[in-house]
């Protein structure tokens, strides 16, 4: 198989560490007290994809968490050329280090001392003309997705690169003078890489929900899985503890479980790594719950696992082999459309003895419908519940919870949106079982206290002049998109979508009549402050994706000021 970093750009970064620090507001490389930090990037395992690759081209670091990507006073680093990242092949705690020669992918950069509590990193454009990494691994696009058995190259959209993917850590990025900081982001491609088909071709659209990692406060837990199809059965173990609902990140203000990390088993022996995991704060200890779920599988939870800051793979927890029994299940899709189409939902179930419930499944909206991008399969077995008994280092037997297919699912979103309310689902083996957008059962994020609202108009003066796969390239007289769809991001995270896809002919027919200010697109309910009432941090993108006619357009514009009222954003379509 082709190795993914034998790149010229990758080069220079391994030989020559060829840094750019441009001083955004900053002091760049002043004289200043200053540390070094590196930061390198890992993935939770593909299920689905046996290639997944980003071009990423630049980190940046900032003090204030409600910054945005057009603030002064940025930290940025930038690559000496773009580098083309495998995430797939970052899985079971491995970094981007581990395959270029121990060399993070942005390696001990200086920033001047502070407490950083926003990072965003920056990939390269899907639509742009391929970057030299790119292109030096036969890829089709900056950004793409490859899927097993599968000749084709499929595009990822990255909605509003230009604007970076935003990061807020737990804990801030704390630079003393002299010190030595090394951090790792985390994606979660089987998750966020969510697959849509907005032309009636396939694609994948990236929700990135990125996790982040001081790498000098993390441990490990590893172990096995006994099953009988460990090859097809997509078994994953995920590592969660309870989120304190004294917490002021916990909105809802209940206790419920979060994921920290997860991975698969090797489909062969079932072993897994669980590394890295987060140990908070000044404390030298962290407790975790393990849950282990499949396809055809009964879950299975092992509970109260400590572990010790510092600890790897090596040297961490070893549950030893967790035995799984066959199961059934069942299936579960939203009956209607759910705004915003950002959103997210979890579904969970509590075990006996144990009201916190346990995160077991997890998935994205489609962002261009409003409905799960595939039904999602639910268990309808009772829970395998384990304890683990530190003195033996053994987890002993199982008793049954009997769960039987009962589970409660919470809609999520990002940012200013609250968790909406826990709704009741249940179903039994075989069954499809449709989640009602009724007012009496509605699976519904929490609604913004104040809403503006986007006025997009579309410059199409440069149609054709876009480089990527499927545009014009430089073609005079390209005719224009007959459908089209409108996002709205927040940090990189698409936030709402309105479109052909949604049934909204707007989008479109504004960018196949030449767009200008004669045929504006009003993206409404967006959260955001008002005249006396600003809501700090209110700064959103805009992504414009136009297809037919044999074209593919796109163009996007970021900063979008909603923090005291509506306004009115112009984007180049190419």
């Amino acid at each position: 198989m082709k190795s993914i970093f034998r790149t010229l750009a990758q080069a220079a970064l391994a030989f020559s560490l060829a840094l750019l620090v441009s001083a955004c507001g900053g002091s760049g490389g002043s004289a200043a007290p200053s540390g070094t930090v590196s930061l390198d990037v890992t993935d939770a395992p593909s299920l689905d994809y046996t290639h997944v690759y980003i071009t990423v081209t630049r980190v940046g670091f900032h003090t204030d968490a409600n910054a945005d990507g057009t603030s002064t006073g940025w930290q940025t680093i930038t690559l000496a050329a773009p580098v083309t990242v495998d995430l797939a092949q970052l899985a079971n705690g491995a970094m981007y280090a581990d395959t270029n020669g121990g060399a993070a992918l942005f390696s001990n950069f200086t920033l001047p001392v502070g407490t950083y509590r926003q990072i965003r990193i920056y990939l390269a454009s899907t639509e742009d003309a391929l970057t030299t990494s790119a292109g030096a691994l036969g890829l089709t696009y900056n950004n793409e997705v490859q899927l097993t058995g599968d000749t084709a190259h499929y595009a990822l959209r990255i909605p509003t690169p230009d604007g970076g993917i935003r990061l807020i850590p737990e804990s801030p990025v704390v630079v003393t003078d002299g010190g030595n900081v090394k951090l790792a982001l985390d994606f979660n491609l089987n998750n966020d890489v969510v697959e849509v088909a907005p032309n009636g071709a396939t694609e994948f659209i990236l929700k990135p929900r990125l996790g982040y990692f001081d790498m000098n406060a993390v441990g490990a837990i590893t172990g096995s899985v006994s099953f009988g199809n460990l090859s097809t059965s997509r078994i994953v173990v995920k590592a969660e503890q309870v989120k304190d609902p004294s917490d002021p990140a916990n909105a809802s203000g209940t206790n419920y479980r979060i994921v920290r990390r997860w991975t698969g088993v090797d489909k062969t022996t079932g072993a897994f790594t669980l590394y890295p995991l987060p140990v908070f704060g000044n404390a030298t200890t962290a407790t975790y719950d393990i849950l282990v779920r499949g396809r055809g599988v009964q879950t299975a939870i092992v509970k109260g696992i400590t572990v010790h800051k510092g600890a790897t793979p090596a040297t961490g927890v070893n549950l030893g082999t967790i035995t799984l029994n066959a199961g059934n299940e069942y299936t579960a899709q939203l009956t209607t459309a759910m705004h915003p189409s950002g959103a997210w939902m979890s579904f969970y179930q509590t075990v006996t003895g144990d009201a916190v419930p346990f995160e077991v499944r997890y998935r994205h909206l489609n962002p261009y419908t409003g409905l799960l991008w595939r039904s999602i399969e639910l268990s309808s077995d009772p829970i395998q519940v384990y304890t683990y008994d530190a003195a033996s280092g053994s987890i002993g037997a199982a008793t049954a919870s009997p769960a039987n297919g009962a589970f409660t699912a919470v809609a999520d979103a990002a940012d200013f949106y609250g968790r909406g309310t826990a709704m009741a689902l249940a179903g039994t083996a075989g069954q499809a079982v449709g989640m009602v957008n009724a007012a009496a059962n509605a699976p519904a994020v929490a609604a913004p206290a104040t809403a503006n609202s986007i006025t997009t108009i579309f410059d199409m003066t440069r149609m054709g002049q876009g480089m990527g796969f499927g545009m014009g390239r430089g073609m005079a007289g390209i005719l224009k998109p007959t459908k089209g769809q409108l996002f709205v991001t927040h940090g990189g995270m698409i936030i709402d979508s309105l479109g052909t896809l949604t049934g909204d002919t707007t989008v479109g027919a504004a960018m196949n009549a030449g767009g200008g200010a004669g045929h504006p697109v009003v993206m409404a309910n967006l959260p955001g402050g008002s005249a006396g009432q600003s809501l700090p941090g209110a700064f959103y993108g805009v992504y414009g994706l136009g297809w037919g006619s044999g074209v593919i357009a796109a163009g996007s514009t970021h900063g979008i000021d909603l923090r005291n009222g509506s306004a009115t954003a112009t984007v180049v379509m190419r």
